[in-house]
């Protein structure tokens, strides 16, 4: 795939576009629980993983917890993917993380603000 998109008269580079590499089958991980504040004021915990590339850099996230074939279950499934994307696309998790809704005390007001918080934890600032 070429960088620069050919116009007839001049080449526009594409801005952002990036190679992305496989991780590798076997990689660092870590495992915690992460919560969010529902509309209802209560709080719900689900359990996170993030995997690392070989320089210790968050490229991936798996989100567990919800029932099988809820909607809730889906909605980590796609969450996850979503985010991993990004990430594997050179996109940080805290400039994402600051772009979303949180309650009047600070907290995620869904489990993509509690994902990309804790994501956000061990980038390298």
């Amino acid at each position: 795939m070429s960088n620069v998109i050919n116009t007839q008269s001049t080449p526009i580079p594409i801005i952002g576009s990036t190679i992305r590499q496989q991780l590798p089958n076997r990689r660092m991980s870590v495992n915690e629980t992460i919560s969010f504040a529902r509309s209802d004021g209560n709080t719900v915990d689900y359990d996170a993983t993030i995997g690392f590339d070989a320089l210790f850099r968050p490229r991936e996230i798996f989100l567990f917890g919800a029932k099988d074939g809820s909607d809730m279950y889906t909605a980590l499934l796609d969450t996850a993917v979503a985010l991993s994307v990004a990430l594997q696309n050179g996109v940080s998790a805290s400039s994402m993380a600051r772009s979303l809704y949180r309650t009047s005390d600070g907290m995620p007001a869904s489990i993509v603000g509690a994902a990309l918080d804790l994501i956000a934890k061990y980038e390298v600032r």
